[in-house]
């Protein structure tokens, strides 16, 4: 199970957020996210854990846990995971984006679809 946990202390390591977890059980890996401007930690990690019902207790028992002034945030994001597998090995094409449906157009927005240019006027005549 993969677990996305906010709001984790600035000088967190991997060591301390291991002993914080291993009451609940083992963890896979771990990856704390690092600012790349200074190069400190910005409170945000990922985990794995081998075992799903141990992620789960992990998750009820450490969310709410204040480690300093806010509390730890904890969510499931294996299904998050799972997908990202699957658009990996299907060569980046389907709903994320690559050549889907329209043949590699971009989604988003289409200047001249249905929109006229300028800002929509208010009133039914002109210059109102």
């Amino acid at each position: 199970m993969h677990i996305h946990v906010a709001n984790l202390p600035r000088e967190i390591d991997e060591k301390k957020l291991r002993e914080l977890f291993a009451p609940f059980g083992a963890l896979t890996s771990v990856r704390i996210d690092i600012d790349k401007v200074t190069g400190k930690p910005t409170g945000f990690a990922e985990v794995e854990m081998p075992e799903d019902e141990e992620g789960k207790k992990a998750i009820s028992g450490l969310q709410g846990k204040k480690l300093t002034d806010y509390a730890l945030s904890l969510k499931d994001i294996t299904s998050a995971k799972l997908e990202e597998k699957h658009h990996a090995e299907m060569g980046g094409r389907g709903r994320k984006g690559g050549e889907g449906a329209r043949g590699g157009a971009r989604q988003g927005f289409r200047g001249g679809a249905g929109f006229q240019g300028g800002a929509p006027r208010r009133g039914g005549q002109r210059g109102s």
